[in-house]
């Protein structure tokens, strides 16, 4: 009976301003309950280690009960770990298979080795679950890492598959596919996306992963936002566990499509569907919710959250 969302308010340079302007959006509109997850505009473990303790500060500040991560390579986030930078959620995108693994820089022993730094931290409350893991149909593919025995190409949807057992090992909190995001390349139009997005939603659900799906497609392939309306409430139905929403549905730094805090809200009230109940008991703790979980207006004299916008 829930379902969460990851906020992503990616900024095109990093600045702090632009990113609490956008998490303050989506934190008004009820999002953020699976992760506050900022894709950074560059792998500087100085502006890395800025956007973590920005995300903690407003954490703290608010008493707000959340996990923040910022999207940075494997190798950084334990660099900063060692570091004592507030680091949540140990992010990293996988494969299928152990070259397209290569073509991002990663190794399973890396993987683990970042699982147990994650872990010394000790920050969690409910459990040791502190990885966030990406996938998404195709990558092995423009990697040209998705050739089988005597070099026969494997579809697809198994290398994706085959993702999610290495992820599974690593026990993350949160996975998701980031299904349209390559585009047409892999991924021809609206259909396929739906198609990829439910297979990937359904094999994360068979491993017993914590799926998640980002509902997205870039601007060239053929598809739209009617499709990714389609897609969320059917992921609605199917029982993801999370989906990513950005400001107005278009994300300015990565450039691409995704689902807006609108859509989030909809798919919620559509579907008799709530946030994760410690987020949502914080949201009515501030007036923010009703009893139904819904969104309520925000009175900006009262709002404590609106102390953002301050200079």
């Amino acid at each position: 009976g829930r379902i969460a969302t990851r906020l992503q308010p990616n900024h095109p340079t990093d600045d702090p301003r632009g990113i609490a302007a956008a998490t303050l959006d989506g934190l008004l509109m009820g999002c953020g309950d699976a992760v506050i997850g900022i894709n950074p505009a560059t792998d500087s473990p100085h502006a890395t280690a800025d956007l973590l303790h920005l995300l903690d500060d407003i954490r703290q500040r608010f008493s707000i009960p959340m996990q923040s991560c910022v999207l940075s390579h494997v190798t950084t986030t334990v660099d900063l770990i060692s570091q004592g930078v507030p680091v949540d959620l140990v992010f990293q995108s996988i494969a299928g298979t152990e070259p397209a693994n290569s073509s991002f820089g990663v190794t399973v022993p890396m993987l683990l080795e970042a699982n147990e730094a994650g872990r010394s931290l000790k920050r969690g409350t409910v459990g040791d679950n502190v990885m966030y893991l990406e996938t998404g149909q195709g990558s092995a593919l423009s990697a040209h890492a998705h050739l089988g025995t005597g070099g026969k190409p494997v579809d697809q949807q198994t290398l994706e598959t085959r993702a999610y057992g290495l992820a599974r090992a690593l026990e993350p909190l949160l996975i998701n596919t980031v299904v349209g995001f390559i585009g047409p390349e892999y991924l021809y139009d609206g259909k396929q996306i739906i198609r990829a997005g439910l297979e990937d939603h359904f094999c994360g659900k068979l491993l017993g992963l914590p799926m998640g799906v980002d509902v997205c497609y870039t601007n060239h392939a053929e598809a739209d936002q009617d499709d990714m309306d389609t897609l969320l409430t059917l992921l609605g139905v199917a029982g993801a566990a999370f989906v990513i929403a950005v400001p107005g549905a278009d994300d300015v730094m990565l450039g691409y499509q995704s689902l807006s805090f609108h859509d989030a809200l909809y798919v919620r009230q559509a579907l008799k569907l709530r946030p994760a109940p410690e987020f949502e008991a914080w949201l009515a703790g501030l007036g923010m919710a009703d009893a139904d979980g819904r969104i309520l207006p925000v009175d900006p004299a009262t709002s404590p959250l609106l102390a953002l916008t301050a200079p």
